[in-house]
């Protein structure tokens, strides 16, 4: 920018429209900001319905990590009629992206979207509304694409989770075959089989994996959702060492794709330390009619099972695993946090507005509670945010579900996440997050003992009912026997365990890793040096 600043550069700036917009594109690709604002803003002074400007304007903020401008922008952008089905998906793309799920969901309606959309993009609509919690909606578009175009890889594809989720496993199963028939080497689909079919010697994918593997130039994605497939599927035919051997491709090829910021994440986890003492936790209350529980703890500890008890209550709502909370303390601290946490959010957190996080998080909430006085909130990496919860919301649960340290580490080395688990893919990683996460956990327990209620996993596969009436009474309604029907028809579990969970609940699902002792001195070693085993 030159030394007359914006206001100079608005001055100069051309009156007509097209001028206009040619000129802040060029601004824009130049990485020169504020004469690209400039630029949008005189055009949409002029005409508020150019949806491209409005959607330029949301890039260039978010490139400048201003959270609110850019959700401002996407707002507006969702206000403006008659727009285009490929530039409306664009908007409800954004809409999602900073998790302002009910305007999505009323802004595809007015737009009429599923109507306009070939069936192609009808499937991205799908995994926006399934990411939302909204499954009806999701498999409705993914319905309406198949009647369209039923050799359509992708949407057989979507509709084989969406039945996962609903614990529909052999549909499921067969909806994935379909989408193997029509494109054989769709790796996600071949590794969803993989855990909703166990392998038996008469039916297993071994072979056609091992060939897919054996193909050159294979993308690092596409190469880690075959490798922890075939793992699987060796895992189920008792073939250990081979399956370890592909578990190990499959964590190389994902930490290419998804490495693991160590620094940035302790960072992150010391500043909400340094923070969130006994007197910050502390929060003034909200007088509202909701009461979100929030389950937290590592992956693969049982939270989904926890939850799955949980929704089995009349007066509790499941809402899945949400961002809404990290959207509302992005929203307050004024920067685009792309997971649950980094050193920014954490450190902005000092001077947020939590009263303003709190109810924010309730009216966002509000829908999926469907009226009943408590809702659930399983979004596991909130461990991480326990303090800002407790004083955003001094009314809320937060109940924390903790496994023997071997058994949590190996469940989660040999599992495929779909992200925030970069740590997962390493053994000394994950030793090393185990640890780092026990500490953090210890200290919310100091600063706020009354808050956090520990629920052991091995004593809720143990003792269910009785675990599952300490539950209920810290959380404040009766205990009822149908919480322990996990294994019901009903509901959604739209997790990694989603095939797991739906079996019941299983005593001797510990003890997994034995298999692979001999492989694991790495990840036992580095517990053994944390104290942990």
């Amino acid at each position: 920018m030159g030394p007359g600043g914006p206001a100079q550069a608005e001055a100069g700036m051309p009156g007509n429209p097209r001028a206009l917009w040619q000129q802040g594109q060029r601004h824009a690709e130049l990485r020169q900001w504020e004469p690209a604002i400039a630029c949008f803003r005189r055009l949409l002074a002029q005409d508020r319905g150019f949806l491209p400007a409005w959607m330029e304007l949301a890039r260039i903020h978010e490139a400048q990590d201003h959270y609110r401008d850019a959700c401002a922008a996407v707002l507006e952008a969702s206000r403006v009629d008659d727009a285009p089905p490929m530039a409306a998906l664009v908007v409800a793309r954004a809409l999602r992206k900073f998790d302002e799920l009910p305007r999505m969901q009323d802004y595809v309606e007015r737009m009429r979207l599923p109507s306009r959309l070939p069936p192609e993009k009808l499937i991205d609509l799908a995994s926006f509304f399934s990411s939302a919690g909204d499954h009806a909606s999701a498999m409705g578009f993914t319905q309406r694409a198949l009647a369209i175009n039923p050799d359509l890889a992708e949407a057989q594809h979507m509709l084989g989770l969406l039945l996962m989720f609903e614990g529909r496993a052999e549909s499921s199963a067969a909806a994935l075959e379909r989408t193997l028939a029509i494109k054989p080497g769709f790796a996600s689909a071949r590794s969803v089989l993989s855990r909703v079919r166990k392998a038996t010697p008469q039916r297993h994918q071994v072979d056609e994996l091992r060939r897919q593997l054996a193909q050159p130039g294979l993308a690092p994605k596409d190469e880690a959702h075959l490798a922890f497939a075939l793992h699987n599927e060796l895992h189920d035919l008792g073939e250990f060492d081979p399956a370890w051997d592909a578990l190990v491709r499959g964590c190389r090829a994902r930490q290419i794709e998804q490495p693991w910021d160590a620094a940035g994440t302790l960072a992150a986890i010391e500043r909400w330390k340094a923070t969130f003492d006994r007197d910050f936790v502390r929060g003034e209350p909200l007088d509202d009619p909701l009461t979100p529980i929030f389950i937290i703890g590592l992956h693969r500890t049982g939270t989904s099972l926890l939850e799955r008890m949980l929704s089995g209550h009349p007066e509790v709502a499941d809402a899945g695993e949400t961002h809404v909370f990290t959207a509302q303390l992005c929203h307050a601290t004024d920067h685009l946090c792309r997971q649950t946490s980094d050193e920014v959010l954490a450190t902005r957190a000092a001077t947020a507005d939590f009263a303003g996080v709190g109810r924010g998080f309730l009216e966002a909430m509000r829908r999926r509670s469907k009226g009943k006085p408590f809702l659930t909130e399983k979004q596991n990496p909130n461990f991480m945010l326990a303090g800002a919860i407790a004083r955003s919301l001094p009314h809320a649960r937060i109940l924390h579900m903790r496994r023997s340290p071997v058994d949590t580490c190996f469940s989660n080395l040999r599992t495929l996440f779909t992200n925030e688990a970069a740590y997962s893919y390493d053994q000394v990683h994950m030793a090393d997050f185990y640890r780092t996460y026990r500490d953090l956990m210890a200290h919310w327990r100091d600063v706020m003992p009354e808050r956090l209620f520990d629920v052991d996993y091995e004593d809720l596969v143990r003792e269910p009912g009785e675990q599952a009436r300490r539950v209920s009474a810290h959380c404040g309604f009766a205990y009822r026997d149908d919480m322990l029907r996990v294994d019901r028809d009903s509901g959604v579990v739209a997790t990694a365990s989603a095939s797991q969970v739906r079996g019941g609940i299983v005593i001797n699902r510990g003890g997994l890793w034995r298999p692979y002792e001999h492989h694991l001195g790495p990840l036992l070693d580095r517990l053994a040096a944390h104290g942990l085993v």
